[in-house]
């Protein structure tokens, strides 16, 4: 298979081609409105001049192929539009590979201290885990990502279910960058659901007595028309009935601008929703999830993506109110403003209801096409194995957010229950990245996406850690206080879960040595009571001796340091039993601090 650097190199060059060719065209188009335009000048001054009939011919012949050529160049321009989105896609794609997030939206707003994880394992804000994975379009695409990462999924059926969604999508990288591209040529905003509803509710039809009129009016209007050309009737009669649809027309003018405003609004907040349904309608859906989802937009009952270019159609044509000519000559004929109020009312008895869903499930789709070209861009990482048995267990596991040339892999395993291992070791030996790494592994995998190991299983559970604490003096919380509010939040978490895994770094960090030591040896015994299992570095080394007071509960690891010749070499791989060498010392040596 095709590396994704590779991939992404061939996808731009191809794409350059086909925006010289239809730039090319564009050109040649420009120069042929030009020419017909200037065609249509001379035939109509010349018709002027001599009166020569087929001059007149020529001049609408020209204005003719003047508007079909205008209509080339508008989608022409929509498709060289479409084709640097998708070149867009690939640059963006190259930049991150190459280590560069800059252009990477954040999700700064997200961030919350107080989260049971996000904070400490950096899920949101600058090179984050958020920037890595999200390519969403929409905004209720990004805000489900968000909620994806912020609750694990605790069903192994659901995950596996979103695994293969993701697998699916990853083998078909092209159509995912399309549907990146429509997303971003017209970017949605923010879908109010509460809004929806007050549209749904909104009375705009017509009374019902009127209804007969709307199809009466007209075919008397265009009768008489026919009848006057046909030198049956005087001018009179069909002008006068024209002149009444138009005033019919125009009457309900306010309620009409109204309605047109509304819709406006309503559908440019979701633009681009029946694009990114139409890609997906012919996309061949094999997994249970991505089949489902299909099912759910296309059915008996409902086409959304026929539906939703219907009311496209009529927002086109209420767009029309704008060309005064087009408007009357259309209401004084069909009284067309009052049947497109009609189609509305129409349209929304049959599909408003079901917007929402057709909204959610869009973002559902965002979600699983980011997820899927994370998976692309690391070929090397794995869908991991939810299972029943061990609680984690995992090979090379690597920190996903490191460079490949800097990652190193580490395997672990966490058998059941209130097992917990004690991780000791120096400044800077890999304690704190072989945490994240854990921790961060753990998030992706129950939401369904691939994580860096060769092999990851796992039960899906709740995830707590307490790596940065986060004082606050407006509050008057004090850094040690704040601590004790984090592990008393952990507490109140473990009694609410089923299984929860933990990752703690230093606790009580704010208290002596001799008193940290306790109240570590105490919480961590407080621990057991619970459904609680996971990690706790340290460097109180007296911290690992519960693993011979209490040998099937606490496992000692450390990450190991070598001293040599006034210098020190770090392996950052885990090893069992409790550290031996320590570097504060030889590190103010070094930088001449003492």
């Amino acid at each position: 298979m095709q590396q994704p650097k590779e991939y992404y190199q061939t996808q731009i060059a191809h794409l350059i081609i086909l925006l010289k060719k239809h730039k090319q065209q564009r050109n040649g188009i420009t120069l042929a409105k030009v020419t017909l335009f200037l065609l249509a000048i001379y035939f109509i001054y010349t018709f002027a001049n001599t009166g020569f009939t087929p001059y007149l011919v020529a001049f609408i012949a020209a204005i003719i192929l003047f508007v079909i050529t205008n209509i080339f160049e508008t989608k022409l321009l929509k498709k060289i539009q479409f084709l640097h989105k998708l070149e867009e896609c690939s640059r963006v794609e190259l930049e991150y590979l190459a280590g560069n997030f800059k252009n990477l939206p954040t999700g700064e707003e997200y961030k919350d201290p107080t989260h049971p994880y996000a904070h400490d394992l950096d899920i949101f804000g600058e090179d984050s885990l958020f920037q890595s994975v999200n390519r969403t379009v929409t905004p209720h695409g990004k805000e489900k990502l968000r909620e994806w990462l912020l609750h694990p999924l605790k069903c192994k059926q659901t995950i596996l279910e979103r695994q293969q969604a993701v697998e699916e999508f990853a083998r078909h990288p092209e159509w995912c960058h399309v549907f990146r591209a429509k997303g971003n040529s017209q970017r949605m905003t923010h879908v109010d659901m509460q809004q929806i509803e007050q549209w749904q509710q909104e009375q705009v039809g017509l009374p019902r007595w009127t209804l007969p009129f709307l199809y009466i009016l007209p075919a008397l209007t265009v009768s008489a028309w026919i009848l006057y050309i046909a030198s049956v009737l005087t001018l009179n009669i069909p002008l006068f009935l024209s002149c009444v649809s138009l005033f019919c027309s125009y009457l309900p003018a306010q309620k009409t601008l109204r309605t047109h405003m509304r819709l406006d609004e309503f559908t440019r907040s979701f633009s681009n929703l029946h694009e990114l349904i139409g890609h997906f309608s012919s996309f061949t859906c094999f997994s249970v999830k991505l089949q489902t989802l299909h099912q759910q937009l296309f059915n008996e009952t409902y086409n959304a993506d026929e539906a939703l270019r219907s009311l496209h159609k009529i927002q086109e044509s209420f767009d029309q109110r704008s060309n005064v000519v087009v408007a009357m000559f259309m209401n004084g004929l069909f009284m067309r403003e009052l049947h497109l109020i009609q189609r509305l009312v129409t349209w929304k008895r049959h599909y408003a209801n079901a917007i929402p869903i057709w909204v959610e499930i869009t973002g559902e789709l965002d979600v699983l096409v980011s997820l899927a070209n994370y998976k692309y861009n690391h070929p090397d990482f794995i869908h991991p194995t939810p299972g029943d048995n061990l609680l984690l267990r995992g090979t090379s596991i690597g920190h996903p957010l490191l460079p490949a040339n800097e990652c190193v892999t580490n395997d672990f395993e966490v058998a059941r229950l209130h097992e917990f291992h004690i991780i000791t070791g120096a400044n800077m030996a890999g304690k704190s990245t072989f945490l994240r790494a854990i921790g961060v592994n753990l998030v992706l995998a129950c939401c369904g996406a691939v994580v860096r190991a060769e092999s990851f299983e796992f039960q899906p559970m709740a995830l707590f850690t307490s790596m940065r604490t986060v004082d606050n003096l407006a509050k008057g919380t004090s850094y040690f206080h704040a601590e004790l509010l984090r592990l008393q939040q952990l507490v109140h978490m473990a009694q609410q879960e089923e299984r929860l895994f933990i990752i703690l770094d230093e606790i009580l960090k704010g208290t002596n040595s001799r008193d940290k030591l306790n109240g570590s040896r105490r919480f961590l015994q407080k621990l057991l009571t619970l459904p609680v299992a996971g990690l706790v570095a340290t460097h109180d080394l007296e911290l690992g001796e519960l693993a011979n007071t209490l040998p099937d509960n606490f496992f000692n690891r450390c990450f190991e340091i070598t001293h040599t010749d006034d210098d020190i070499a770090y392996d950052y791989k885990l090893k069992p039993g409790i550290s031996q060498n320590m570097n504060a010392s030889i590190l103010l040596e070094k930088m001449k601090l003492v």
